[in-house]
């Protein structure tokens, strides 16, 4: 079975994590204003966390269930967030990402997501993605729209804490008719 590939766009590079990115993983999703912005980044952000969601990352790829990037920046290669497709099934797949909040507002969310669509269409032939942002957090759903997804709905997601419940939008894009 091949390596998960690295992507590249015109300002980045998307590619499998390594064990190395823990702590930046850790230090960027673990910023209270980029895990209240999801509903599954976990906070705080306890230390071995982000080991185990790296070393997950290549049994999810090898079994095309999952193939998982580290975003950064192609000038320098510093990690500033996460994009990729989860829960791969019968061409069907979940979109998520999140951007390190130093690096909000660049258009870097975008750039990251219409890369892994792609990707998701040409390698993965995906025939839907979809995907979901919090109710309060506008500037994804923005993201979504940029990369084509339509709303299809509101409805509740599961919270952090596993009980209560958060409100959300509702986003996919048909890719084969």
């Amino acid at each position: 079975m091949q390596d998960q590939p690295t992507l590249a766009t015109e300002r980045l590079l998307l590619r499998p994590f390594q064990g190395t990115d823990a702590a930046r993983v850790q230090s960027l999703a673990g910023n209270p204003a980029v895990a209240r912005m999801t509903s599954n980044i976990p906070h705080p952000y306890t230390d071995g966390e982000a080991e185990n969601w790296i070393a997950a990352h290549a049994d999810d790829w090898q079994r095309r269930s999952a193939a998982i990037f580290a975003v950064c920046l192609r000038c320098d290669a510093e990690l500033i967030g996460a994009v990729g497709l989860m829960n791969i099934h019968h061409g069907d797949t979940e979109l998520g990402y999140w951007i390190g909040e130093p690096h909000w507002g660049q258009g870097y969310a975008s750039e990251a997501v219409d890369a892994v669509i792609g990707f998701g269409m040409t390698s993965l032939e995906l025939a839907r993605v979809h995907a979901h942002h919090l109710s309060r957090n506008p500037a994804s759903g923005k993201v979504l729209r940029n990369a084509g997804l339509t709303r299809t709905g509101k409805g509740t997601v599961n919270a952090r804490d596993g009980v209560s419940q958060e409100d959300a939008e509702f986003y996919e894009l048909i890719l084969i008719e």
